[in-house]
């Protein structure tokens, strides 16, 4: 598992993320996951996932506006956007960097535990298979308590497809996403597009 990808690497992935991000169609969006593809939400364990199919349905919810969204105050009431509130295609705006050696862990196993998997577990994997993190924040930019989703995405090589978005490598494999690590689901909380990074559409 790398600290830091190679700089084409990290531009091909941002490409990736790019082309996947404006993706319409839920199901077309699919085929950049590997099918194995898992999901685990820190702030919500339950809202996770250990197949490609699974987060295509967590997709679907999502654009329905049933998000499991992290509390941004003590109210213990359920916190849920309406279909206005969350992020659209036109307003819609995301970072994109590599992760920093510090993150590059996967929580405290609550997490992992829905997945049936440890942090170490994961780490093990990751590492076995080389896979390469990148972090996202994506939220809307109309006024309003739009949402604002933080994400660290990993991707990995594997055998390709008939996918003809996702590059092919020299050797007949492709970078699909494998894990999506939610760190936090909820209304912008002012800390989107800090550290001078490109603000993209």
């Amino acid at each position: 598992m790398a600290v830091h990808p190679p700089q084409d690497l990290e531009q091909h992935l941002k490409i990736l993320y790019h082309t996947y991000r404006h993706t319409p169609d839920i199901d077309a969006k699919s085929l950049f996951f590997s099918p194995t593809c898992l999901q685990i939400c820190r702030p919500t364990p339950s809202y996770s996932a250990t197949s490609r199919s699974q987060i295509v349905r967590h997709l679907k919810d999502a654009q329905a506006g049933k998000v499991p969204l992290t509390q941004s105050t003590a109210s213990d009431s359920p916190a849920s956007l309406s279909k206005d509130e969350i992020v659209a295609a036109d307003t819609g705006r995301y970072t994109i960097r590599p992760l920093r050696s510090s993150e590059h862990s996967f929580g405290d196993g609550v997490a992992t535990a829905a997945v049936g998997l440890t942090p170490a577990d994961l780490q093990a994997i990751a590492e076995a298979q080389g896979w390469i993190g990148m972090r996202v924040d994506l939220w809307d930019e109309r006024s309003g308590d739009t949402l604002l989703v933080k994400v660290q995405y990993w991707w990995r090589l594997e055998a390709a497809g008939h996918e003809t978005d996702l590059g092919e490598e020299g050797d007949g494999k492709v970078w699909r996403q494998c894990l999506h690590d939610i760190m936090y689901l909820g209304p912008r909380d002012s800390t989107e597009g800090e550290m001078g990074l490109e603000i993209m559409r």
